[in-house]
């Protein structure tokens, strides 16, 4: 479904057919794109792989360079790995958070160049420890964002269209919500948010998908040799 579908289909839903619409079309174009978004963190929809997405996904790295930006529309990793230039085998690393190797290897910042065997996770930003000895490549993948949001009729929600009708219910959610006499509607609210929440799953807070996806031991680890 393009843009003005999914419009349509949101003022169907909400008996808003006749004008003067109660909704403006601005207001359900963006209410679908905040849908969206919710969406792919929701659900993990939009899996991304160095190999298929490679501006979002791979990062090159020089030598002694550590610390590098992450693409904005790259919200989760799931796997990662280097591979050193010239080579076409890549290496894992292992996705830690700072508080773990701060625990872990208390002298981790002061460590020599090498073969990096860490990636630490900070919001927006990863660190190679140990810095590379030699230039490479992050190599990523994980979950991304929509890359850029629906603006013109004819654009289409970057999900898959198995997946587009239902947007629809956050976009109601929204437009019930409004502290408005003719639009509010904390019931139509909330079972527009439940309907929502039951296909697409309920939003994991940063402190969950941290936990989740930093490969991190459960028991005392052994401080770096």
């Amino acid at each position: 479904m393009n843009l003005r579908e999914l419009i349509h289909r949101v003022r169907v839903l909400s008996d808003d057919l006749n004008t003067p619409y109660l909704a403006h079309d601005e207001d359900i174009r963006d209410r679908l794109n905040e849908a969206e978004t919710e969406a792919a963190i929701r659900g993990r929809i939009l899996r991304v792989t160095a190999e298929i997405n490679p501006a979002l996904c791979e990062i090159d790295a020089s030598a002694g360079e550590a610390v590098h930006v992450l693409h904005p529309a790259l919200y989760e990793i799931s796997h990662q790995s280097w591979r050193k230039a010239g080579e076409t085998r890549r290496e894992p690393l292992r996705l830690v958070s700072r508080e773990w190797i701060d625990g872990a290897i208390p002298d981790w910042r002061n460590l020599d160049s090498a073969q990096p065997e860490f990636l630490v996770r900070d919001e927006g930003m990863v660190q190679l420890v140990p810095a590379p000895d030699a230039a490479g490549t992050i190599l990523l993948e994980g979950y991304r964002l929509p890359l850029s949001p629906m603006v013109d009729d004819g654009d289409e929600p970057d999900i898959p269209p198995v997946h587009h009708v239902h947007l629809c219910q956050w976009a109601l959610y929204l437009g019930y919500s409004v502290p408005d006499a003719d639009l509010h509607n904390p019931g139509a609210a909330a079972a527009a948010e439940a309907e929502f929440r039951r296909y697409f799953g309920a939003r994991p807070d940063s402190d969950l998908r941290r936990s989740t996806r930093d490969d991190e031991t459960q028991h005392v680890a052994a401080y770096w040799p």
